[in-house]
């Protein structure tokens, strides 16, 4: 699955700015400063149209995504639901260029199936973690504050930069996006 899909996952950067502001200690201005930010996204169709989470472009004054043969190209975002954590974007490709994943039915699954999440944590190349599917219909908090129904839970590793990722089952087709880790809970 991962030799035939992965390059059909991209890296998203974004860059946003930040404004200086005066220290009121000290006195004096702090510079404006570039941040960047790291995320995955997929390829949804020859048209060039990536999903990714909301949250990875949610402040982004540009977005570039980087392909599997390492060219990198600036992405519009055309769509964003910060309810659901989710957003699309455009970006201006060869159709040849472009790998569509196959989508599944997520409701379909059940507690137990196997699961392939495809990444790029920590900026690292498209890495993919194998697990199952631990709970379904689970609750999260969107970025919004929303509550968003009926979540996938796995227990497929996944770290800062699989954001917008696809999680797939065992026939390689496109069952989520990789949105948040749990890394906390009452011990």
């Amino acid at each position: 699955i991962y030799s035939r899909e992965a390059p059909g996952v991209v890296q998203v950067t974004t860059t946003s700015k930040v404004e200086g502001q005066a220290d009121p200690f000290f006195g004096f201005e702090v510079p404006d400063e570039t941040q960047r930010a790291l995320g995955s996204g997929f390829v949804i169709d020859k048209a060039g149209y990536i999903v990714t989470n909301f949250h990875v472009i949610e402040d982004a004054d540009t977005v570039e995504v980087s392909f599997s043969n390492n060219d990198s190209m600036k992405a519009k975002i055309v769509g964003k639901d910060p309810s659901t954590d989710i957003a699309l974007l455009k970006v201006e490709a060869s159709s040849r260029a472009l790998r569509p994943l196959p989508l599944g039915n997520s409701a379909a699954i059940r507690v137990g199936d196997d699961v392939l999440a495809i990444g790029n944590p920590f900026g690292l190349e498209r890495s993919a973690t194998r697990g199952i599917v631990s709970a379904v219909q689970r609750p999260l908090r969107a970025p919004s504050g929303f509550t968003i129904d009926h979540v996938i839970q796995t227990d497929a590793a996944l770290n800062r930069g699989n954001s917008g990722g696809p999680l797939m089952n065992a026939q390689g087709q496109v069952i989520g996006v990789n949105s948040a880790i749990e890394t906390g809970g009452a011990g």
